[in-house]
């Protein structure tokens, strides 16, 4: 498999989550209450793209956050809940991210980030995570305001780099987002984050792995 470019999901892919995951727990008091939020935010995003309309990620997190608060006997306000929320500019990577981007940087594999966040919270994303400069394209379904893994996503980013869809690969932690950019067509890597599993359903990805630095290897 020699994709000539690689496509990269960011947040629990890239990034870690868990500084968010520490900073909701603590505000509703609870270590269930990330694990209740993120699959409903993520839930309420298909939601709008499927009945054909588009709120932005940041938007989509505070209404879901605001939803799932009641459930903790928690109330808070908007600006309580953006502060909460803002944590999600200040992930770390992962600690095989870096190297395995550089790898496969110095392979000359052309790198693109592609994520459901805002356009400002991902380009913060990478910058503090200090990644940024890896990537040849940084892009948000903002563009074309369709969530992952609506197979037009995926389609947004090939044609952007008239790319076919064979000649690209995927890179997620997500079980969804690799089963969309397979059904679009795209070859796929799953990485296996610690408590991510795939869903056997769908068609098995071209690669898995256990973090980005062994992409490489499974390429040449």
């Amino acid at each position: 498999m020699k994709p000539e470019i690689l496509i990269f999901d960011v947040n629990e892919t890239l990034l870690n989550l868990f500084p968010l995951k520490e900073e909701i727990n603590a505000a509703l008091e609870n270590e269930m209450g990330f694990e209740v939020w993120f699959p409903k935010l993520l839930h309420y995003s298909l939601v709008e793209t499927t009945s054909g309309n588009y709120r932005n990620f940041t938007e989509i997190a505070a209404a879901t956050f605001k939803m799932i608060a009641g459930k903790f006997d928690k109330s808070f306000t908007n600006s309580e809940i953006k502060n909460i929320l803002s944590e999600i500019t200040k992930l770390p990577p992962y600690p095989d991210v870096k190297p395995g981007l550089e790898q496969l940087k110095n392979s000359g594999y052309k790198l693109i980030a592609f994520s459901n966040g805002k356009p400002d919270v991902l380009k913060y994303q990478l910058q503090f995570a200090e990644i940024d400069s890896f990537f040849d394209g940084i892009h948000s379904v903002e563009e074309i305001k369709q969530y992952k893994p609506h197979p037009n996503s995926y389609q947004y980013i090939l044609d952007q780099y008239e790319i076919k869809a064979k000649n690209a690969l995927m890179v997620a932690a997500h079980a969804w987002d690799i089963l969309g950019a397979k059904r679009a067509n795209l070859k796929t890597c799953f990485i296996e984050r610690p408590g991510k599993s795939f869903y056997h359903l769908a068609k098995k990805p071209d690669m898995i792995v256990s973090g980005i630095d062994e992409i490489s290897e499974n390429l040449n």
